[in-house]
């Protein structure tokens, strides 16, 4: 998926998150199981990611509330975004919202 700085996406319902220690934990659950073989792990900046990826905020609101938090350059916080977005949407973790 090619995603852009003007998509919006929305966490995935099936999603149990947990934090441990400094990694936050994404875990799939089907029905009443939780899938331990797809385990994910986020770090610091990309739990900030999961959180505000809410549904509403695009991606690019997304990366001026990482550049309000962390000091980086604006192209290596959007680059490394994009990065983590698209992992978690390829592994089926966020999903793009569209408008009906």
């Amino acid at each position: 998926m090619n995603v852009q700085s003007t998509d919006v996406f929305r966490r995935a319902d099936n999603i149990v998150t947990r934090k441990v220690m400094d990694e936050t934990l994404l875990v799939p659950v089907s029905g009443e199981l939780a899938s331990m073989d797809n385990l994910y792990t986020l770090n610091e900046t990309g739990a900030f990611i999961w959180q505000a990826i809410d549904g509403t905020r695009s991606l690019a609101e997304v990366g001026k509330m990482l550049e309000d938090r962390y000091d980086a350059p604006t192209e290596v916080i959007e680059a490394d975004m994009l990065e983590i977005v698209s992992g978690l949407s390829e592994a089926g973790l966020i999903m793009p919202v569209t408008n009906a």
